[in-house]
């Protein structure tokens, strides 16, 4: 088996004058860093380190490829770092730009759904924070009105902290009939899926619907480290 060696290039966007607040480094995985990126991270000084993919260019959607990129990206979220992966096969969308917050609960994915705000900004695009109910709570279901209006009320209250975040941007919600790991599957039309990742300084593999958007969504994914459990 043929190894290939990646190596991290660092690159130091000019800080603004002002901004909304600092953060850890934005790990980039993927081939180029889009400009959107950079802008980004220049606003709110927050250093770039890009990563080459790993693996063969000719097999860029190979299972060991993709739980490599999962490695990269799991090391770093747990080190308080956000991760963007780009796919190496981007899918084309004829709509106007999408950013979509997959939300599971507040305030855990309050960092996610500030940063899905902002980059929504700077791509020109509209913003849809996302839940999942799955379908297990069919019409008949015990306690389905209390998990619908529970969902609803998250919502509302993301939607409320988008706009609070990012004057001016269009915001909608979205409540998918789906379990959250197939929320962030190959049918999701964004331009860029932004979820939670994993709790800072806890060990272990991402879990199920980070590996899943990872693995499967057909835009590039940004994993935003969640804050660690109160003692």
């Amino acid at each position: 088996m043929t190894r290939t060696t990646t190596t991290a290039t660092t690159l130091r966007p000019v800080p603004a004058a002002a901004g909304p607040r600092t953060g850890r480094a934005l790990v980039v995985i993927g081939d180029e860093v889009p400009d959107w990126v950079l802008r980004w991270c220049t606003r709110i000084a927050r250093e770039v380190r890009h990563r080459p993919v790993p693996g063969r260019p000719a097999e860029p959607v190979s299972t060991e490829r993709v739980r490599a990129i999962a490695d990269i990206a799991a090391g770093a979220a747990r080190r308080g770092n956000p991760v963007l992966a780009l796919p190496s096969q981007p899918q084309a969308r004829s709509t106007p730009p999408r950013v979509v917050a997959a939300v599971r609960q507040l305030p855990d994915d309050a960092p996610a759904l500030t940063d899905a705000a902002a980059c929504a900004g700077h791509m020109g695009a509209d913003l849809v924070v996302a839940h999942g109910l799955p379908v297990s709570l069919g019409e008949r279901s015990i306690g389905l009105d209390a998990a619908v209006q529970d969902a609803a009320r998250l919502l509302d209250a993301a939607v409320a902290a988008a706009v609070e975040s990012e004057p001016g941007l269009a915001v909608r919600a979205w409540l998918a009939r789906v379990r959250p790991h197939e929320l962030v599957g190959e049918q999701l039309d964004a331009d860029l899926l932004v979820l939670g990742g994993p709790r800072l300084g806890r060990s272990g593999p991402l879990g199920l619907v980070a590996r899943s958007a990872l693995f499967h969504a057909p835009c590039p994914v940004l994993l935003i480290p969640r804050p660690p459990r109160p003692a």
